[in-house]
Order: structure tokens, then C-alpha cells, then sequence
């Protein structure tokens, strides 16, 4: 009696801890996709399928840009994870689909796959600051030449695009409120292109203004705001639609005033 005793505290052990093993997975899998800036409605669908893989039928989520929670349902305790940042980042969506795939297709484990995201997540695949702020010009530069034409006037631009950005980067490290930081962005961007008209160096200050003013457009966020609202995740849509007003007001606000002012 005694030996079965233990042989079923041991399988209740080894199955409790393989649980515990697939709800860090499912944690940090949906953190990283949150963090990619996976739309709402894709990183249910991610968890969903990893949850039926692993053969996890008790847990459901509730799901916002800025946070995760795990529930099960049969004991009703729950796991929640705060989101702090979250953007574009191409590189690690590529590295944690082929993990994923390579976990789906039974290549590596479910321990080996936790390993992997842990790597993932502390791994910072964005690129150098100076080649964001050299792509940033680049985009002002090459927006400008679209809503004019080739001239000199998108070398400053470019140039204007770099300073701005350059700027954001620092003031994005040092001030906690992202929408601050943009709203100083136009400002910047905005008073260096009435600058540069009042000494005749160029003549069109709304354009050298419009097309510095693309890096930092919310249009992706505006697409998540419709997609996720589409798919019935109202709240996750008014959330992000509300980033993307915020973002477009505080890039609005310092062109209006400058170039209607000065």
C-alpha cells in the first residue's frame, strides 16, 4: 500500500509540474507576441492553438495589448502579466515562429521551447540608434520627394528627419510618457522647419514639416484598432484607436500652432 501510495504522489508530482512547465510557456509566448506587437485577436488564436497542442483544455484568457491573463478555469486561479513596451519588431516575430513551429512539429520539447523564449526575450533584436535614425531621414527624405519632387529641399529633409529622430531617441529614454516625447518630436521638427524658411534656405515649410512628420504616424496602430474591433475585441480596439489619436494629436498640435504662429 505504501509503495502505490508514492508511485501516485509521484505522478501527481511529475503531472503538476509538466502543468506549471506549459502555463510559463503559454505566459511568456503570449508576452513576446504582445510585446511584437501582435494584433489581440492573433495572439488568442497563437495561444489557443499552442494550449490544444499541449493538451490543456482548463484555461481561458482575456487578452489586451497591455496585458495577459491566464484563468483556470477549474481552480479558478489566475495569471496575469503586465505588458510594459511593445512595437514592431519583425525579427523576433521570425525567431519565435520558428521555435513555435519547430515545438508544433515535435522538434524540440516543451522545456527546450521555454528555453528558447527565455533566450528570445532577453535577446534585443532592434536595430543600432544610429541606423534608426539614418532609416528615420531616409523616410522623411524619400516622403518628401513623393509629395513634391527631387530637389535639395529633401536633403534637408533628410536632414531634419535625422535631428528630429535623434532627439526622440533621447527624450523617449529620459521621459516615461511616450506621447511627451512626440509631442516634442514636432515641435523640434516643426520650429527647425520654420527656421530654415525664415533664412531662405527653403521655401515650403508645411511640406519639409508633413513628410518629417511620417516616422512616428500611427497607421499600423490604426489598422490593429479596425482589425481587432472587427473581430469583436472591442475594448483592445478602443484601446489601440485611442494610441493612435493620441499619437496623431500630439504630432498635430506643434504644426498647427507653429506654422499658423510663426
Amino acid at each position: 500500500m505504501v509503495e502505490n501510495s508514492t508511485k501516485i504522489e509521484t505522478t501527481e508530482g511529475i503531472d503538476e509540474a509538466s502543468n506549471d512547465l506549459n502555463i510559463k510557456v503559454l505566459i511568456i509566448y503570449g508576452k513576446l507576441m504582445l510585446e511584437s506587437n501582435y494584433g489581440v485577436s492573433e495572439v488568442r488564436s497563437n495561444l489557443i492553438q499552442m494550449m490544444l497542442f499541449m493538451g490543456i483544455n482548463s484555461f481561458s484568457f482575456y487578452i489586451t495589448p497591455t496585458n495577459l491573463m491566464l484563468i483556470n478555469q477549474q481552480t479558478n486561479d489566475v495569471k496575469m502579466l503586465s505588458i510594459q513596451k511593445y512595437s514592431y519588431n519583425f525579427e523576433k516575430m521570425s525567431h519565435i515562429k520558428t521555435k513555435v513551429d519547430a515545438f508544433l512539429t515535435k522538434k524540440i520539447t516543451t522545456d527546450e521551447l521555454y528555453k528558447e523564449f527565455k533566450q528570445i526575450d532577453k535577446h534585443d533584436y532592434a536595430f543600432p540608434r544610429h541606423v534608426q535614425i539614418f532609416v528615420a531621414g531616409i523616410i522623411c527624405g524619400s516622403m518628401y520627394i513623393l509629395i513634391n519632387k527631387l530637389s535639395m529641399a529633401a536633403f534637408l529633409a533628410f536632414l531634419v528627419g535625422v535631428v528630429g529622430y535623434f532627439c526622440y531617441i533621447i527624450l523617449e529614454k529620459y521621459i516615461n510618457i511616450k506621447i511627451f516625447s512626440i509631442f516634442l518630436y514636432s515641435t523640434i521638427v516643426s520650429t527647425l522647419a520654420v527656421l530654415l524658411v525664415k533664412n531662405n534656405i527653403t521655401q515650403d515649410s508645411f511640406s519639409l514639416t508633413l513628410s518629417c512628420m511620417m516616422p512616428l504616424l500611427p497607421g499600423a496602430t490604426l489598422v490593429n484598432a479596425i482589425r481587432d474591433s472587427i473581430d469583436g475585441d472591442y475594448l483592445s480596439g478602443i484601446s489601440q484607436a485611442s494610441e493612435a489619436i493620441n499619437t496623431a494629436l500630439m504630432l498635430g498640435l506643434p504644426v498647427a500652432f507653429i506654422l499658423t504662429n510663426f
